[in-house]
């Protein structure tokens, strides 16, 4: 191929990814009636069992949140503020203030509060289940008005024969009455229609196991909870596929 020919190949590359940049990524546009420009991400509010869990949630949360055409403060400058001038470190924390004022201390049109209600893993073995259920709204800082709000419960499962199924049965009741956890969360009047989705379990697959492979299920799930935990990958993939579900539901920013 001559230089003349690469040339235009750049050349043509080089189009095709202005005109996809200037949509953002997945053909996701600015919308310019959001009036709603800079943001910034609230600590979690923790209802589950894993206190490191927030704090990772939030930063994908944070890493997700910069296609979508939003001026995003950085998580250090926003921790920094509220805790020199508001004397806040912890998402239960934020029940003591209101958005406009965080607005005014933070400098930003709009805040997003989350919500962990569920970062388990329960692992016998026999049966396992890991389960990751969280919520985000987007509050107007101006008007204290929820722009946006939307909640996601993602479950997956594997079971181990007849006492598989028996606990599976049993987990499905666990579910019901995890649900009572939403009821109690801090900071929003009513969880349930502030962010619809919380009471609703999607489920991915975690495959099955046969009777005879027990104890090499019994190893490899020990193990890798052991590995998932030195490794920063706990609940990696039930976390990731609940941001893939809740962000094409985001209300877009309106851009520069």
């Amino acid at each position: 191929m001559n230089h003349k020919k690469i040339a235009a190949t750049l050349g043509a590359l080089c189009v095709v990814l202005l005109i996809h940049g200037c949509g953002g990524m997945g053909g996701i546009k600015a919308n310019p009636d959001n009036p709603i420009k800079t943001v910034a991400i609230l600590p979690m509010v923790n209802n589950s069992d894993d206190v490191e869990a927030p704090q990772k949630v939030r930063k994908i949360f944070h890493e997700r949140l910069q296609s979508y055409f939003y001026n995003v403060q950085p998580l250090a400058e926003t921790d920094k503020i509220l805790n020199e001038q508001m004397g806040i470190t912890l998402g239960k924390q934020l029940e003591l203030t209101n958005p406009q004022q965080l607005g005014e201390k933070l400098g930003v049109d709009g805040v997003f509060y989350g919500f962990l209600i569920n970062y388990d893993q329960i692992s016998t073995g026999i049966y396992n289940q890991n389960k990751v259920r969280m919520g985000w709204k987007l509050v107007n800082t101006k008007t204290g008005e929820i722009s946006w709000g939307r909640g996601i419960a993602i479950k997956s499962d594997t079971g181990s024969g007849v006492a598989g199924a028996i606990a599976d049965a049993t987990m499905d009741v666990s579910d019901a009455v995890s649900d009572n956890k939403v009821t109690k969360m801090p900071a929003s009047a009513d969880p349930m229609a502030e962010m619809p989705g919380l009471d609703q379990w999607v489920e991915i697959s975690g495959g099955s196991s046969s009777s005879s492979s027990l104890t090499g299920s019994l190893i490899s799930t020990f193990g890798g909870k052991v590995l998932d935990s030195m490794t920063g990958n706990r609940l990696k993939k039930e976390t990731e596929y609940a941001f893939d579900k809740l962000f094409p539901g985001m209300l877009v920013g309106p851009g520069t």
